[in-house]
């Protein structure tokens, strides 16, 4: 069974890394972070001056994200590999391409909880890619106790 966990280093995510390895244990799992180019661009462009040494850094920091993700991963028994896609549009459109090429069981996405006029406002990756896939999408909330 191939899983793909759609994470981006919250504690969300990572508790969504959790609830995949209890639901699918010993899958095999994608870890995917998809970053927009000029997300933490103040930050590379002060260091960096923008330009490619700017995405480069950029680049770098989504993999260290993914791995980190992988770690977790393998922490709690699942075999994973690393993944980053830098898209132009919105995040959910980055893995819902993914989940197009990769055909997995099941993606897993940790939603961050909010509800009624904040959530609508804030808008939400995980609707999102639930809304848009043709293959099962498992959202995780966080425990009610957050």
């Amino acid at each position: 069974m191939t899983i793909l966990i759609a994470y981006d280093g919250s504690e969300n995510a990572d508790h969504a890394i959790a609830v995949a390895a209890e639901l699918f244990p010993g899958a095999s799992a994608e870890v995917l972070y998809v970053w927009e180019p000029g997300t933490g661009a103040s930050a590379a462009t002060a260091v960096y001056g923008g330009g490619i040494e700017a995405l480069d850094f950029q680049q770098d920091a989504a993999n260290a994200v993914a791995q980190r993700g992988v770690d977790l991963a393998l922490e709690a028994g699942l075999t994973a590999t690393a993944a980053t896609i830098e898209t132009a549009g919105p995040i959910w459109r980055g893995i819902v391409d993914r989940i197009e090429e990769l055909q997995p069981s099941v993606t897993v996405i940790g939603t961050r909880g909010l509800t009624g006029i904040r959530g609508a406002l804030a808008g939400s990756v995980a609707r999102a890619a639930v809304s848009h896939a043709d293959l099962p999408v498992l959202t995780v909330p966080l425990p009610a106790k957050h």
